[in-house]
């Protein structure tokens, strides 16, 4: 079995490229914080430094663990999805889906133990670096230095390995429990745009999402109404990640209509792809989701709650003496900060700006790499396609229109489909404020938001064109001769 897995993973070692980016990188990052947290752990056992290092490597290591996991499930299903025709084949000649599913699976395990060994050793070398910043920029006491970590290199390894084969497992469990007739048939043309176990996973994930808004809800305050917010979100994101398959073909069709009235060929041959391949257009609209709603409700709920304690606090005013002068008893009752608790707010603000970058880093720079290796992955295959398109009469002008109109497609509806998550999830934060939801707009922070938006669009453009040039630069006959 090994040998067949050792010899399949070298004839498609390039579907597997970003996925061992992504391993390569979420190791380094496991490691680097656990080793950051053993370094703290030895110099104040149990003190306030080791609280805010667990603080630290919770929250960023469940963010980006998180991103790194959706976007290698996102990466092993479509490679899954690509080779239907080969499995359903092998399956026809005797092949077992257990078998099937072995090599798939020890395909995965031998790039994330290559990849989790690099970014581990890549790990141990930041952690020094690592801790010399956030010491200088106040988030950890002095005392720690950096040095190799045996629980921060196991766990770089474990944890990621653990990720890359949970998800092909994962990735295989739907397309392996249909019969071989099925598989081939499907391989030709999608008939079920909505896997069971997607449909399921959904629907636990909204009644989570409604347990969390729910329990966020008996407490009081604005962090825990921001706390809840971002939790709420969260899940809303990966509920409708699950239910993209659903989502697309009206997505497609909503955002095919500019393709369709200014480019009237390559625009309709657009919007006819995306609407016939829904899983190939999930899968490259899911990362666009995960880039655009995981980074804008971070960037919501940081400008939020710096407005929140930057404004002065309040005191509650008896009921008897509002009636007829209102102004003069808030005025009264206004609490005016001191220096000291203005010095702490700024430096809880300067702590929450620097957490921010901490998250965001590693966020966008997995985004984009998913993004940009689901495109490669979804174009490059293609190109026999393109082939068949270009012998019929289609120039590469025409082709090159129609892989931009798709891709502006794919970025409008993953970035419509966070926005209406992101809009949801702030209409529920403003209720809990007792603000209306005009007041809310202006804490937030547009010019962020654009950035954001423009990046991802950006990444959707390039990721299509680059492979879209290289395939079409091919002759013809020779692509569509290519297996």
């Amino acid at each position: 079995m090994w040998f067949l897995v050792l010899g399949s993973l070298r004839t498609r070692l390039w579907q597997y490229a970003g996925v061992l980016v992504v391993v390569v990188m979420s190791s380094a990052l496991v490691t680097t914080l656990t080793t950051v947290l053993d370094r703290v752990h030895q110099v104040s056992a149990g003190g306030d430094a080791e609280n805010a290092a667990g603080s630290l490597l919770g929250l960023v290591g469940g963010t980006s663990g998180l991103t790194a996991w959706l976007l290698v499930v996102n990466t092993m299903s479509l490679v899954v999805q690509q080779r239907r025709r080969e499995t359903g084949a092998l399956r026809t000649l005797g092949a077992t889906a257990r078998q099937l599913r072995l090599e798939i699976v020890g395909e995965a395990l031998v790039i994330s133990l290559a990849g989790a060994a690099a970014g581990a050793g890549l790990g141990l070398a930041a952690a020094g670096p690592a801790l010399a910043w956030l010491i200088r920029n106040g988030v950890l006491a002095p005392g720690p230095t950096g040095g190799l970590s045996l629980p921060g290199f196991s766990a770089g390894v474990l944890c990621t390995t653990g990720i890359a084969v949970l998800a092909a497992w994962a990735a295989t469990n739907g397309p392996l429990r249909i019969s071989p007739i099925a598989a081939l048939r499907e391989a030709e043309v999608e008939r079920r745009a909505m896997p069971t176990g997607r449909a399921v996973g959904s629907l636990i994930l909204l009644g989570l999402a409604w347990a969390s808004w729910d329990r966020y809800g008996h407490r009081s305050g604005p962090h825990e109404a921001i706390n809840g917010t971002m939790a709420l979100c969260l899940l809303l994101i990966l509920s409708a990640w699950l239910l993209l398959p659903l989502l697309v073909r009206p997505l497609a069709a909503l955002s095919a209509v500019p393709g369709r009235l200014l480019s009237r060929c390559s625009g309709t041959l657009a919007a006819a792809n995306s609407a016939a391949a829904t899983r190939r257009v999930a899968a490259m609209t899911g990362p666009v989701l995960i880039a655009a709603g995981l980074s804008a409700i971070l960037l919501c709920g940081n400008s939020v709650s710096h407005q929140t304690d930057s404004r002065p606090t309040v005191m509650p005013v008896p009921t008897r003496t509002i009636a007829p002068t209102a102004p003069e008893p808030a005025k009264k009752h206004a609490r005016t900060e001191t220096p000291q608790q203005q010095a702490a707010a700024g430096k809880r603000q300067a702590r929450n700006a620097v957490g921010l970058r901490i998250l965001m880093l590693p966020l966008i720079t997995f985004s984009a790499i998913g993004i940009l290796n689901t495109l490669l992955l979804a174009t490059r295959r293609r190109r026999q396609e393109f082939a068949v398109l270009r012998l019929t009469g289609s120039t590469r002008a025409q082709l090159l229109r129609m892989l931009c109109w798709e891709s502006a497609a794919v970025a409008l509806g993953g970035l419509s489909t966070a926005a209406a998550v992101v809009a949801l999830s702030l209409t529920g934060l403003a209720s809990r404020l007792s603000l209306p939801a005009p007041d809310l707009l202006p804490l937030l922070p547009w010019g962020a938001l654009a950035q954001v938006a423009l990046c991802c669009a950006g990444l959707a453009l390039l990721g299509v064109l680059v492979p879209g040039l290289l395939v079409l630069r091919v002759r013809p006959s020779q692509a569509a001769r290519a297996d």
